[in-house]
């Protein structure tokens, strides 16, 4: 905890607002976001209402994940000199990204709060499954963490390639729309993609007709635990190669 907490105060220490940067990175995505999807193409067939609230509860946890995995990509290379010496376990590097990226989703939740003052909506009691998605997500995250980490630092070319899959993945998740106003055939897809289920648990609490199928939440489940036991195996068979080539 120390560790990743000097390093929030090194990513954040050269900039003038500090870690309001955690606040506004988020908040001018969803403002942008809004102002082409209400705004200009009429968000209404999109999502549910308030739109702009309903586009911040799914962004902030879609900018934790991307951000956490891309940065995921680099954690053993920025360390590969010190990887060899160091008493902690190798995996600790990837924990410490994943860490500081978190505390980065925590800090930009403030966010949520102002959206609802701004449209003055607020949640009923299933606003405790934001609790839940966020621990799948979590799971979810450091499952894939370990494995474009340790996967990353053998192949470089590697790195690109999940930046390219992130990109993809922004209009394959229903972070820009509802899955509730899909067609019925459409929306079965949608709820295969694991992030579906886990953006339904955070929005459920303003929005309850969002709840997908529980298919759709097993596929979110399940997704994370396979991710995560794909991820420790990959990265001890791995682990000896990396520090090798170190």
């Amino acid at each position: 905890m120390l560790l990743a907490r000097r390093d929030l105060s090194q990513k954040y220490r050269r900039l003038r607002l500090g870690y309001l940067w955690a606040i506004l990175e988020p908040l001018g995505m969803s403002v942008t976001m809004w102002f082409v999807f209400e705004i200009l193409l009429g968000g209404r067939d999109l999502g549910q209402q308030p739109y702009y609230l309903f586009l911040t509860v799914a962004i902030l946890p879609w900018w934790w994940f991307t951000s956490g995995i891309a940065a995921s990509t680099k954690a053993l290379v920025g360390f590969s000199r010190t990887l060899p010496v160091s008493v902690l376990p190798t995996q600790f590097s990837v924990v410490r990204v994943l860490v500081t990226r978190t505390f980065d989703f925590i800090f930009s939740l403030p966010l949520i709060v102002l959206a609802m003052l701004v449209t003055w909506t607020f949640p009923g009691v299933s606003v405790g499954l934001f609790l839940l998605a966020f621990l799948i997500q979590l799971v979810l995250m450091y499952g894939l963490s370990l494995l474009v980490a340790s996967i990353s630092a053998l192949v470089p070319d590697f790195a690109r390639i999940v930046r390219i899959v992130l990109r993809a993945a922004f209009y394959l998740t229903p972070v820009l729309y509802s899955v509730a106003l899909l067609p019925e055939g459409a929306r079965s897809v949608a709820s295969l993609n694991p992030l579906a289920g886990i953006l339904t648990l955070y929005r459920v609490g303003w929005w309850p007709e969002e709840h997908v199928s529980m298919t759709g939440y097993a596929v979110s489940i399940g997704t994370a635990l396979v991710c995560l036991i794909a991820g420790v195996i990959t990265f001890r068979r791995l682990e000896h190669r990396i520090l090798k080539e170190a």
